[in-house]
């Protein structure tokens, strides 16, 4: 049998929650408890919270920021869809930047570009794994007064300037999705040094309800014309994360370098078979940033590109071109365009980019065949 990423460990801490009759998230010495104080020695931040997915994550993360309805977020016009939905359920509006095309990640210079009287954040994705040019990155967020938000979801453990991508920004969405560095199937974490930001991040994933740790304490609850209150504080949403989902996710931690260890056992393999390709690049971080590949990028000739993640080209954004308004009725600025041509540079690097995956479930003949694919597609593509 090949590589295996669950076993005995997840097995263990299932079998513990099913024993205890309570699948439901405990508010002390839980599995998802003990995963969120975990992560958050293991990042190095001082607060976490666990919650249902990567997308809830993201939107806990902007909520926390304390954003208002109509607000601009900047995001990468290359990144999952993931990215950029959670701008429009909390009411603003979320507005492509451009992008390096060598490496598909948010640039600096594309930032500034799109920066408004209502621009409040920008999010950075860690697209494939691979850290954005931070430094680059804050200085204009910092110059210009924005929030940033490292959205993680492929980029766990790798590193800018010695510092793990997730510590560098205002507040971090992980992912915990099964195609993720580690998993529950579907589940998210958040983390930021803000207390109120962690509060605030808390209290939206509970129905307003502020189930604090790591030392906080919450307001407490007040009668209203003699009737007690549950202490519902604030807009929210129920995206707790489960002891089911927390019990493997803690498991997974456990491993997380055996995992990112196998990782790197394939990107070996890949480098080797298409390292001397003609027309061909391999992948060229940026100085300072330290990789823990999720997926593979391989930059080939243009037009042999597999990269479909352009989000103002989606159906919903050119929907919403049309109707000049977001689906929370939020109307759209005259400067927001979700147009193609909108950000030249993500997609001439879309039309040159192709991603292997390299989860650990991944066999290395598999690592093989695709990285004769790309040969054999370059080979035949006119010069």
């Amino acid at each position: 049998m090949g590589f295996r990423c669950f076993g005995e460990e997840e097995l263990a801490n299932l079998r513990e929650v099913i024993e205890s009759q309570n699948l439901w998230r405990l508010r002390e010495n839980g599995f998802v408890v003990r995963l969120e104080q975990a992560f958050a020695a293991h990042l190095g931040r001082r607060y976490v919270h666990a919650l249902s997915t990567g997308t809830s994550a993201d939107e806990a993360a902007l909520f926390g920021l304390g954003l208002e309805p109509g607000d601009e977020v900047i995001c990468p016009a290359s990144a999952p869809l993931f990215v950029s939905m959670p701008v429009l359920s909390i009411g603003c509006i979320p507005v492509f930047a451009d992008v390096d095309p060598r490496t598909l990640i948010i640039s600096a210079e594309g930032i500034r570009a799109r920066i408004t009287a209502r621009t409040r954040a920008v999010i950075v994705v860690h697209l494939f794994g691979q850290p954005a040019p931070m430094d680059e990155i804050l200085a204009v967020a910092r110059a210009h007064g924005l929030k940033v938000v490292e959205d993680c979801a492929q980029a766990y453990d790798c590193t800018y300037r010695g510092r793990k991508a997730g510590t560098l920004g205002d507040v971090a969405a992980f992912s915990l999705q099964q195609s993720k560095h580690i998993t529950c199937g579907e589940g998210g974490l958040v983390a930021t040094d803000d207390a109120e930001v962690y509060r605030r991040m808390v209290t939206f994933c509970n129905t307003g309800m502020a189930w604090l740790q790591f030392g906080l304490k919450p307001p407490a609850a007040q009668p209203v014309a003699g009737i007690p209150t549950r202490g519902h504080f604030t807009f929210g949403h129920d995206y707790r994360m489960s002891e089911l989902q927390g019990a493997v996710a803690l498991a997974q931690l456990g491993k997380i370098e055996r995992l990112n260890a196998q990782r790197r056992v394939l990107v070996d393999i890949i480098e080797s078979e298409l390292r001397d390709v003609p027309r061909v690049e391999l992948a060229q971080p940026y100085p300072g940033a330290q990789p823990n590949y999720w997926a593979y990028p391989v930059r080939v000739p243009s037009g042999l590109g597999r990269y479909g993640e352009i989000n103002y080209l989606e159906a919903v954004f050119q929907q919403m071109q049309r109707s000049r308004r977001t689906p929370l009725g939020v109307p759209l600025p005259e400067s927001v365009q979700y147009v193609p041509g909108s950000c030249p540079q993500a997609e001439a690097g879309a039309r040159c980019m192709w991603q292997i995956s390299v989860h650990p479930l991944t066999a290395p003949d598999a690592i093989r065949a695709s990285a004769r694919s790309i040969r054999t597609a370059v080979a035949n593509a006119p010069a």
